[in-house]
């Protein structure tokens, strides 16, 4: 496909490393919590590799990435249907996010560098302090609200909606959910986003490609306004000179060393899925990054075979879909047209106090008059993830929960916005339930330690969404994954270069 000749990455990003074959620190992944993991350890001086299954995507011009509207094989990870939906066919390839399976939900993941924040809607959002507090009561909020949550901002770069764009034209359903949310009694705001909003205004004048300005922003953005966190935490690590960055290698097993540290196989794959090389790397400190469902599988899989011998069996316990929900509707205003993107107008509806409930509005990537918001809210029930050897598959375990109080509370506070609307309420965009940000499987105090630490092993750390319980407390998660990881690694590289 041609299209796609336009995204093909190196197979190795850096063919060269001042880390070695015998690294102090790995990490896997390189969303989130990877790329904050990386850039701390690179710039304490510590040599490391990080390990990255998916490609490094550089953009070469405005068919770099595919478009929502008109998917292909980049889309997906070794798929036979598009991630997105699970429903349109594509060929198995080396694309930019994964779909995974469940009983009664499925579940999707970057598989790129960059990770999540490459294909994510751009939101940070900063959870409110008491649903913080309830759903993380081993974190400080204040901490959190005055050091963390500003450094990952500043550090990523975003900011919010700027007053001349959100009044021009493409803007025009996100202008009318910020009054309705507002008529409805919901509390409005507009959070920051990872976009640069300066090119974003370029599209707008015609002087860029239009690529989130038309709402094709989730697979990468053509016209490079997407702030992923290969272009500022990742590019930072390697500049450092201490970290190595490795695309399409996967991790297939994390073992206990004899003299200590842990060896992890590595094969090193093309685009097609082709094995190129297998090999093994020895390191002292292992860093898991790889996302809720893959962090999870990699450890569970280790342990079953007997890699991994330290008898924590939490591991894949604790998962959760962060409570979401996409509302559609049909709208009476006049929204049709493009809708301007990214997501960057949210409401949260507090009349239920036991079950706050966040709308982040989610501009359609088709020019009809459909409103689109995601609902975010703490759910009351969890599950979890399993790992079958047989058939090397992950598995998701959800309970039906659509009439647990905290889906009760969604639909109730959706029909409080749609009175003032006067939208005709949609049932959903058909198929199987997708959960956008599943979160949880190495929970704080229950798999691991608040920095992450794994319970019966030593030097074996998780930094990423798999720490969460199921919940980034009714908000967007990749803020919170990021700011919980910057936390993490203060505490923890003080420690490492003392030893």
């Amino acid at each position: 496909m041609a299209a796609a000749a336009t995204s093909l990455a190196s197979a190795c990003s850096d063919t060269t490393s001042s880390a070695g074959e015998r690294p102090r620190a790995i990490v896997i992944g390189s969303g989130f919590g990877g790329s904050v993991a990386a850039l701390r350890l690179g710039q304490a001086g510590i040599a490391t590799v990080v390990l990255e299954r998916g490609q490094e995507w550089t953009l070469r011009g405005p068919d770099t990435f595919p478009g929502i509207s008109r998917p292909d094989r980049r889309t997906t990870w070794f798929g036979e249907v598009e991630a997105l939906t699970g429903s349109t066919a594509v060929t198995p390839w080396a694309g930019l996010l994964e779909r995974v399976s469940g009983d009664n939900v499925d579940a999707v993941c970057g598989a790129c560098l960059g990770g999540g924040s490459l294909v994510y809607g751009g939101v940070l959002i900063q959870p409110q302090r008491d649903v913080f507090s309830q759903v993380f009561p081993q974190i400080n909020y204040d901490d959190m609200d005055q050091v963390y949550y500003p450094r990952v901002i500043a550090q990523i770069g975003a900011g919010r909606i700027p007053e001349d764009i959100l009044a021009s034209d493409n803007y025009r359903a996100h202008r009318t959910f910020l009054a309705d949310a507002s008529a409805a009694g919901f509390n409005v705001s507009k959070p920051h986003t990872g976009f640069d909003w300066d090119i974003i205004r370029r599209e707008i004048n015609g002087s860029a490609p239009a690529a989130a300005s038309i709402s094709e922003y989730l697979y990468g953005c053509n016209s490079g306004a997407k702030l992923s966190t290969d272009k500022n935490y990742l590019a930072e690590a390697r500049a450092t000179g201490n970290v190595e960055i490795r695309s399409l290698t996967e991790v297939v097993m994390i073992s206990e060393g004899h003299n200590g540290g842990y060896a992890l196989e590595c094969r090193h794959i093309n685009v097609e899925g082709d094995e190129l090389e297998r090999y093994e790397l020895q390191t002292e400190y292992v860093f898991l990054a790889a996302g809720s469902l893959n962090t999870s599988k990699l450890l569970l899989k280790s342990q079953l075979a007997g890699g991994l011998t330290g008898g924590n069996d939490r591991i894949g316990q604790g998962w959760g879909t962060n409570g979401d929900q996409l509302m559609l509707e049909y709208s009476n205003s006049p929204v049709s047209g493009y809708q301007g993107g990214p997501a960057c107008i949210a409401a949260v509806d507090s009349s239920t106090a036991a079950y706050p409930i966040t709308f982040m509005h989610s501009p359609a990537s088709v020019p009809v008059d459909i409103q689109i918001q995601l609902a975010m809210s703490v759910p009351d029930t969890s599950g979890e993830l399993l790992y079958d050897s047989s058939t090397g598959h992950l598995s998701i375990r959800w309970p039906d929960d659509t009439s647990t109080p905290s889906a009760i509370a969604r639909t109730d506070s959706f029909k409080r916005l749609l009175t003032q609307t006067g939208g005709l309420s949609l049932a959903g965009l058909g198929g199987r339930a997708t959960i956008w940000h599943p979160l949880g499987g190495v929970v704080m105090g229950d798999a691991c330690d608040h920095l992450g630490e794994l319970y019966g092993y030593r030097n074996l750390f998780v930094v990423d969404g798999s720490l969460l319980p199921g919940s980034a407390a009714a908000a967007n998660p990749s803020l919170t994954i990021a700011a919980n990881a910057e936390r993490i690694m203060e505490q923890l590289v003080s420690r490492l270069i003392a030893r």
